[in-house]
């Protein structure tokens, strides 16, 4: 078949050098002039199979960015990859520093205590950061969709996000940028690089400091509360990596980075609430209602007459209405103005430090033989306040009022080794890898709660969980690819990879929580283990274009869940206890790199049908964690596996360039998610799951890319403008049961930046950046504490956000 399009193509070839052949003898005086050369796209290089490989030769969907290309898309956080990526959910539950990625549905949710549906690493190593990152000096991001579990560290369901710092090289150079926007918004970089011994010791250093004032108004009591801003931003990061080369063979690469975080998070913005009377559309039973009822008028009703007032009285600035009438008061103020009591946003607080470490070392046995150990090492702490709920009402909060105990603490250390053994075989038809991985991490999880603030009408429910987690992962993997060429399938590509993981988890409630020594045990101990698998074949079309199918399938671990009660038992049984999850998929693509019209272009597609099971998500029951005794009720979060879900869609990118100058493209992701099978027993009560979770339906964006030469010694101008648009999306999985209006819009963001490089014949670049021109009002996600307290909060998304930067390379 590829023999016969060749010849095609050597035959127009061939019919058009006869016409330009007899064109040029009727008039041999013209001299023909040299044609310019054709633009040609930039080469990506990816490591999505723990190789390097042309992007468009990678037979599963990946999507990444350049240096250059993270300039231009203004790739600062986790935040602003949604926009460029098809497929991509960067989902927020309590704040703007509590973040989680999305693909094709698979997520990880908040108070879990899952394992990442979607892994992020750094330089190959598993990244265990508790809050939002922004990125500086990056080599490149990478982006891996659909079930990961044959090459890359742990298993996932979901994917992963690849970020490779910038390796020292053996120039001498360096850089300098200074940026300032609205907000006091500033952002510092440096980078040096040092050739200490050519060839052989390499080194560079890169630093980071950003910081911007809270662009979230919190007007409780008139604006005369303890923090009138919520959303700063306080953040100083620093790397140093060292490249060690004794030999031609031998190359040992060292990263150490330190990030120390400070400033608050957003508020989450009161959303709906459960009405006393209303009824689960799916089982017909009443709804929680408590926040309405117990945080309004109706509290007479208990108490006697005045008990409302009595409680107005004791907390000025609070909404005389209530509960509804703050939903409906939010409403009017928007996303970025918020009506949150002091008790909660005056000890507002996020305080974080990351150390990380990664050690590479490749050896080259031979042309064909190369040894690499990969090792990481991690150390984490995040401590915050945040508001669960937004409101001038404290039904929940991330302190326990009654013990003075204010704010999350979590601490991770982890340290991981993989080597990985990389060859060729059968005269390079056959490349092969296959190695051992261990991860090995410690997490301490201090949560405090109170729950009905009422005084003075109500004393306050205080509870404190606090445990200790023991995750251990050991893995075999081998995947090969073989070219079938030789055997006479030209052009044609199978590949098949396998990999086994044992897991252990280990929970340990701790003596300063309120649950110590309630149960049995303070201890429980589960294992696990299963296969992961890769399966599939391309087929080289022609130069341009690979057409491939894969199949894959994967698992993330089950484990317990420290704020649930300490009984070996799932939520079925009132226990800790959540099995793994298991997801296998089929997907089909195509990748296309050519000409349209003499025009360099770009097509990519792929479409796939995943089906997943022991699907892991939070719920909140109301329960008594207090052992014997009077009961006190807590909403405790608890890890449910809905038994099947199915997740089948498409994702397409494509670009042209119309001239010399001018690009244009887009991608569009269709993801289309559902539970198949949706009951599941929670604490004894029927839980329906009707509508699926951070999943926008349809996503994309559509971009305009212009880069002209100015005249003289005036430098180049960039100017690029992206839209991206997304359909409603869902924060809850029970949208038509237990957690109606759980549902934000659809939104249209307007993005754009304008470069000036080589600026007036120096090293200097001169840029002006704009995101959500519009300053479009927009939600990004939610907590949805319907089920237990009645009521549910939205996560915005950022205002308008623009400034200038000015950089200098040496």
């Amino acid at each position: 078949m590829r023999s016969k399009l060749r010849g095609i193509f050597l035959c127009g070839v061939a019919i058009a050098s006869m016409d330009f052949g007899v064109a040029a003898a009727q008039d041999q005086r013209t001299p023909t002039p040299t044609p310019a050369p054709a633009p040609e796209w930039q080469e990506i290089v990816v490591t999505a199979r723990r190789r390097a490989e042309a992007l468009q030769d990678v037979p599963v969907a990946v999507v990444a960015f350049t240096p250059e290309q993270i300039e231009d898309r203004q790739l600062r956080s986790e935040a602003d990859l949604q926009r460029s990526i098809p497929g991509l959910t960067i989902r927020e539950t309590e704040g703007s520093n509590q973040i989680a990625f999305s693909i094709r549905g698979q997520t990880i949710d908040a108070f879990s205590g899952s394992a990442l549906a979607v892994v992020p690493y750094v330089n190959e190593v598993q990244a265990n950061g508790n809050s939002a990152s922004n990125y500086y000096d990056m080599e490149s991001v990478q982006v891996l969709k659909g079930p990961q579990g044959t090459l890359f560290g742990r298993n996932a369901t979901g994917g992963a996000v690849l970020f490779q710092t910038t390796r020292p090289s053996n120039d001498q150079e360096g850089s300098v940028s200074a940026a300032y926007g609205n907000y006091d918004y500033v952002d510092l970089k440096g980078v040096l690089n040092v050739p200490v011994i050519a060839d052989k010791l390499l080194l560079r250093v890169a630093a980071n400091y950003a910081n911007r004032d809270g662009y979230q108004h919190n007007i409780f009591n008139g604006g005369n509360n303890l923090n009138p801003r919520l959303g700063k931003l306080d953040r100083k990061s620093g790397r140093v990596s060292m490249t060690f080369n004794p030999s031609e063979n031998l190359t040992n690469t060292t990263v150490v980075e330190y990030t120390r975080s400070g400033g608050n998070s957003t508020s989450v913005v009161p959303w709906s609430v459960n009405m006393p009377g209303s009824t689960d559309a799916a089982t017909g039973l009443p709804l929680a209602s408590s926040a309405a009822f117990l945080f309004s008028p109706a509290l007479d009703t208990v108490f006697g007459p005045g008990a409302w007032a009595s409680f107005v009285a004791a907390h000025p600035g609070v909404n005389p209405g209530g509960y509804p009438a703050a939903i409906a008061r939010q409403k009017q103020l928007g996303a970025y103005t918020v009506d949150l009591t002091d008790l909660q946003s005056g000890k507002t607080f996020f305080s974080g430090r990351n150390h990380f470490l990664t050690n590479a070392t490749t050896y080259d046995v031979s042309d064909d033989i190369s040894i690499k150990n990969i090792f990481g090492w991690s150390r984490s702490r995040s401590h915050y306040n945040v508001s669960e709920l937004g409101s001038p009402f404290l039904a929940i909060c991330t302190c326990n009022i009654v013990s003075k105990d204010f704010g999350n603490l979590e601490t991770t250390r982890s340290i991981s080794n993989e080597t990985q053994v990389q060859g060729k075989a059968a005269g390079g038809d056959l490349e092969y890898i296959l190695g051992a991985y261990y991860y090995d991490s410690s997490s301490l999880t201090h949560w405090p709660q109170t729950y009905f603030e009422l005084a003075p009408v109500l004393p306050p429910t205080g509870t404190t969980s606090s445990f200790r987690t023991r995750s251990r992962s050991k893995a075999l993997f081998v995947q090969t690819t073989y070219d079938l060429t030789s055997i006479g399938l030209e052009d044609v590509s199978i590949t098949g990879g396998f990999r086994h993981t044992w897991e252990r988890v280990r929970l340990s409630h701790l003596p300063d929580g309120n649950v110590y020594g309630n149960y049995p045990t303070n201890d429980l101990s589960v294992k696990f283990d299963k296969p992961s698998w890769t399966v599939g074949a391309d087929y080289k079309v022609t130069d341009d274009a690979m057409l491939y199918i894969t199949h894959r399938g994967s698992w993330r671990s089950g484990g317990l869940n420290g704020s649930a009660p300490l009984r070996p038992f799932d939520a079925s049984g009132a226990g800790a206890l959540f099995k793994p999850e298991t997801a296998k998929d089929v997907e089909v693509g195509l990748k296309w790199s050519g000409a349209v019209a003499d025009r360099p272009a770009r097509f990519n597609v792929a479409a796939y049908k995943q089906w997943v099971k022991n699907v892991q998500r939070t719920e909140f029951p109301i329960v008594d964690l207090d052992g014997p005794g009077p009961a006190q009720a807590n909403s405790v979060a608890v890890t449910v596996n809905v038994p099947e879900a199915q997740v089948k869609g498409f994702e397409v990118e494509a670009s042209i360039l119309l001239t010399d100058a001018l690009e244009v493209g887009g991608n569009l992701a269709y993801t289309d998610a559902a539970y198949t099978r949706n009951r599941s027993i929670v604490f004894g009560n029927l839980f329906v799951y009707d509508s699926y979770a951070d999943t926008p339906k349809t996503a994309g964006t559509a971009y305009v890319q212009l880069k002209l030469p100015l005249d003289g010694r005036l430098g180049d101008l960039s100017i690029r403008g992206d839209v991206y648009s997304q359909s409603g999306q869902y924060f809850s999985n029970h949208y038509n049961s237990l957690t109606p209006d759980t549902r934000v819009p659809a939104y249209t963001l307007l993005n754009m930046r304008v470069s000036w490089s080589d600026l007036l014949g120096t090293d200097m670049t001169l840029s002006a950046f704009a995101t959500n021109l519009t300053n479009k009002d927009y939600y990004v996600g939610g907590l949805a504490q319907g089920a237990s307290l009645g009521v549910n909060a939205a996560a915005p998304g950022r205002p308008r956000m623009y400034g200038m930067e000015l950089q200098y390379r040496f």
